[in-house]
């Protein structure tokens, strides 16, 4: 082996090397990692040196105190099926294994090296088979009960039944143990089925059904300890009996498999609408604008008509509803103060309306009532509001999560849905927006991206170029064409009107108010051009008098179309050689 400070390269043990293909690293933890540049598994390398992929990890546990070299205890011997002796594998007194190979002169290789995967062998292969878990427990049932009995040469575990083995086994009738643990079920599920098609029958014996009091890890081996012998025989033909051969699916389903189905078993489902084309049922949906253009009021205004069965802006003409339930929580606004009057101004059904009472808690309950917390999932499910409104956000997600990373919330929010979707509770979730200068639309959503990703539906809200008028755009919607703007005033008593719609959206709303803030600037510069360039006798360089414009205060995009204006209304010329005109310098304005 060439290499240090934890990487080396070394002949691999697994094939007939000469190069020195085989990488060797330590990891995580100290684990090491072995990977064959020609293809061998790491199952394969470990086994050639008669290891087993559980000598790779480090244990996080002191050495077992030892007095003088462990001994062996126990030898298994593996044979072919001609009778020849292949490899014997060695158990010590301090519990770890080893394997050597016979060679010349009745000398010994100890490496596991050309080892084929075999069966070890209890008594003779033949009649039914018994499969234990290792060579100790076929050995005792075997020379205790009789029979054949045989194991797989590493244990139990994920991939340890190997398809070398069920050849072994073809066209036999055979009986798994199943130890008393979830890794010795699950081994005894996967042997079975590896099994299934290659031997005659095959059956999984439970030694819980006929020994009910069995330790957790119990075996068979403690089965003949506990029982003796003779009863454990007894016990183990009535077991053999009564239980049935083993199918595919018989075992209990894994509880994530079955989540899983084929296309046809779902159905197909038109959406819902708990407000129609604008909010879907069971979803999550979510409003979002500046402060002070009346998310709040907007809200009200929605809830109030869903708790009392009547219409609001977002209806289309001729909509009827019956009155729900509906909750909102926020942390913003007083119930008593401001909520409370507003949403009776605004007809609402106060019965019909759930919200938590801040004030009166006085043990901080309230405050875990965050996305994805058990408290929230129990508050839905006491209630089952048809809507819950949560204003804002940030106020209801949990403190550790950060709300700029997609991963985390989406966990956090992802069963919203999941419940929405049961229970039929919509989510309409309110959102600030950022102040980025010239952002619209899913940039505008503050804090997070994934808001937008994971609503249903998405509602951007904000002024209009007319005094007073306020819109409400569709930016997003999965189960309908985006819906016409609304555009609405609030009144005096802090009312939503509705006053028209628009197909402007809320980019085109964003960026007519940047222009119309950007107009005042450039009359101004348009100005001061025009004096500048009469200060100077009607004539400049360009640069000087761009630099002029700069020093005054003006941006260069201000300038840009200022200059571009002007050119176009003939108020300024701009001359580019000095023999068109002579005295006039190349690049030259003049007016």
């Amino acid at each position: 082996m060439k290499g240090g400070n934890g990487q080396w390269t070394a002949c691999c043990p697994n094939h007939g090397d000469t190069h020195q293909s085989l990488s060797v690293s330590i990891g995580n933890g100290g684990k090491v990692l072995l990977h064959c540049h020609t293809g061998c598994t790491a199952e394969d390398i470990v086994w050639s040196m008669g290891l087993t992929m559980k000598d790779l990890f480090v244990e996080d546990r002191p050495p077992a105190k030892t007095s003088g070299r462990a001994s062996v205890v126990a030898t298994y011997d593996y044979w072919d099926d001609a009778g020849k002796l292949l490899a014997q594998k060695l158990r010590y007194s301090d519990k770890h294994f080893s394997w050597r190979r016979p060679v010349a002169d009745g000398k010994w290789e100890y490496n596991r090296k050309g080892v084929p995967h075999r069966l070890y062998i209890a008594g003779k292969l033949g009649g039914l088979v018994h499969i234990c878990e290792g060579e100790k427990d076929a050995d005792n049932f075997h020379g205790k009960i009789g029979g054949c009995a045989v194991s797989g040469a590493d244990g139990a575990g994920p991939g340890k039944w190997r398809r070398e083995y069920s050849e072994q086994l073809r066209d036999r009738s055979v009986v798994i143990f199943c130890d008393n643990d979830d890794v010795g079920r699950a081994y005894a599920q996967e042997t079975a089925a590896a099994l299934h098609g290659a031997a005659k029958s095959v059956r999984v014996l439970d030694l819980s059904k006929i020994w009910p009091e069995i330790p957790e890890h119990g075996d068979v081996s403690d089965l003949i300890e506990a029982k003796g012998p003779a009863e454990a025989a007894r016990l183990l033909v009535k077991l053999e009996r009564e239980t049935p051969e083993w199918v595919p699916g018989a075992a209990e389903p894994d509880p994530l498999l079955s989540l899983f189905k084929s296309l046809e078993d779902f159905p197909e489902e038109d959406a819902k609408w708990l407000v129609q084309g604008w909010i879907p049922e069971g979803q999550i949906s979510i409003i979002a604008a500046d402060g002070g253009i009346g998310k709040t009021t907007l809200w009200c205004h929605v809830i109030a008509a869903l708790s009392n069965g009547t219409t609001c802006i977002l209806d289309p003409p001729g909509t009827n509803r019956e009155p729900v339930k509906v909750m909102f929580l926020t942390t913003e606004d007083s119930v008593r103060k401001k909520l409370r009057k507003k949403l009776r101004l605004a007809g609402a059904n106060m019965k019909n309306i759930i919200t938590p009472d801040f004030v009166g808690d006085r043990s901080g309950l309230l405050h875990k009532l965050k996305f994805g917390t058990p408290d929230m999932e129990k508050v839905l499910r006491a209630f089952r509001p048809a809507l819950c409104i949560f204003d804002p956000v940030q106020g209801f997600t949990p403190p550790k999560v950060n709300m700029g990373s997609r991963n985390e919330m989406r966990d956090c929010m992802a069963p919203l849905i999941s419940i929405g979707e049961e229970i039929n509770t919509t989510a309409l979730i309110v959102s600030h927006t950022n102040k980025r200068k010239g952002a619209y639309g899913r940039d505008r959503i503050a804090d997070s991206a994934d808001l937008w990703d994971i609503a249903r539906s998405v509602m951007m809200a904000g002024y209009t170029e007319d005094q007073g008028i306020r819109y409400l755009s569709n930016e997003k919607n999965n189960y309908s064409q985006l819906q016409e703007t609304i555009l609405f005033t609030i009144d005096s008593d802090g009312q939503i009107q509705k006053d028209g719609t628009s197909w402007k959206r809320d980019r085109e709303y964003i960026q007519g108010a940047e222009i119309a803030r950007a107009a005042p600037m450039r009359e101004d510069c348009k100005a001061f051009i025009l004096q500048t360039l009469e200060e100077a006798g009607g004539a400049m360089p360009t640069a000087e008098l761009e630099e002029k414009v700069k020093t005054a205060g003006y941006t260069f995009t201000s300038m840009k179309r200022a200059k571009k204006e002007l050119k176009a209304e003939g108020a300024i010329k701009h001359f580019q050689t000095e023999a068109q005109n002579p005295g006039i310098k190349p690049g030259t304005c003049s007016w």
